[in-house]
């Protein structure tokens, strides 16, 4: 596998902002260390005003530790909190606190950075000098962002999941024919032709006709054909229920994953009102799986807006909104990597 090298806290900054896909704003990021090489990347909200910081703590180490290897993190404070001489660091307590504990798991906290809209600082400097802030724009010249971006990789301004805006086709009298259709069918025949269907489009390469994404439109709409065709994605022989959830031993075959989301991103574009709901929840189930639980509850907060009763979006979104993090995206062996980065491997240089 191809190495890169990480040496500065450009490096680092920019390799957040990458893994990411945006800037986040009022979060905590951090990136777990195996001596010399890069682990997960996490990303949390700051605790809010009145929170209990203890419970916050546990649940954020408990994220951390997960990555059984990690022997040290970095992290990113991005928030632009101001910070002037002789003032307490922004949320020094809480990092306080969530050092110590860190340390109880034999985690290092090797070096961190508090970055606003514009710019960043090292954390632990003793007195902060405004005049020593280094602007973000500076990371573009970075070597690890050069390569980066040479890869395709991108780094959007916010989290918000961008469906296309295009013109779209009225299928609602097709989608309408091959619902009937299915409720003629036995469930079994019905989501077996399905099945068919969806992982002839998985293995390919061709987006779908409009005959064909009128049939799937309808079949995303039964519950147990939809929840099939969502298990089906990851292309792992599984229970299904773990499948759904993300949490099987061996990780998803995350190529194929993509080109579900390419198929699902096409459907979407040729669905109408409520027809929608199924669509951009099964895009939201694939953002969880991937860690993103931003963009995942952009995509339920869509389908609600398509469907309000929509329980599979209500009920994915209270997962999200409860912190709970899909398995995958919490073992760095079988975590969501971008299609750049997937054969390469970045290890840490001049590591203090």
């Amino acid at each position: 596998m191809e190495r890169l090298s990480i040496k500065t806290p450009d490096d680092f900054i920019s390799l957040m902002g990458h893994t990411l896909g945006y800037w986040p704003k009022e979060s905590l990021v951090f990136i777990t260390l195996d001596n010399r090489r890069i682990g997960s990347t996490l990303r949390v909200g700051l605790p809010a005003s009145g929170m209990d910081t203890n419970q916050y703590v546990q649940r954020v180490v408990k994220y951390i530790a997960n990555d059984h290897e990690a022997t040290g993190v970095v992290f990113g404070l991005f928030t632009p909190a101001p910070w002037e001489p002789m003032d307490d660091r922004p949320y020094e307590d809480f990092m306080e606190a969530l050092t110590g504990e860190l340390s109880k798991h034999n985690i290092k906290v090797r070096d961190g950075w508090l970055i606003d809209d514009t710019s960043f600082t090292d954390y632990f400097q003793l007195i902060p000098d405004p005049q020593a802030r280094t602007s973000l724009e500076d990371i573009k010249t970075s070597q690890l962002n050069a390569e980066l971006v040479f890869r395709g990789s991108s780094i959007e301004p916010g989290p918000g999941f961008r469906v296309p805006i295009l013109a779209r086709r009225d299928l609602s009298e097709e989608v309408f024919k091959h619902c009937i259709r299915i409720e003629s069918m036995t469930p079994p025949v019905a989501t077996a032709k399905a099945r068919k269907l969806w992982g002839g489009l998985l293995d390919g390469a061709d987006l779908p006709t409009d005959a064909q994404s009128a049939e799937l439109l309808a079949d995303f709409k039964f519950i147990s054909v939809r929840d099939r065709l969502l298990a089906d994605i990851p292309g792992l022989e599984d229970n299904l229920g773990d499948l759904l959830l993300g949490q099987t031993k061996r990780p998803p075959h995350w190529q194929r994953v993509d080109r579900a989301q390419e198929v699902l991103l096409h459907l979407y574009t040729r669905a109408d009102g409520a027809d929608t709901a199924p669509i951009l929840t099964s895009l939201g189930i694939i953002q969880w799986w991937e860690g993103k639980g931003s963009r995942a509850h952009q995509c339920f907060l869509h389908a609600l807006e398509a469907d309000p009763s929509y329980r599979l979006a209500q009920l994915s979104d209270q997962l999200v909104g409860a912190g709970i993090i899909a398995p995958w995206a919490m073992d760095k062996n079988s975590a969501y990597q971008p299609p750049m980065s997937r054969d390469r491997r970045i290890e840490g240089m001049g590591m203090a």
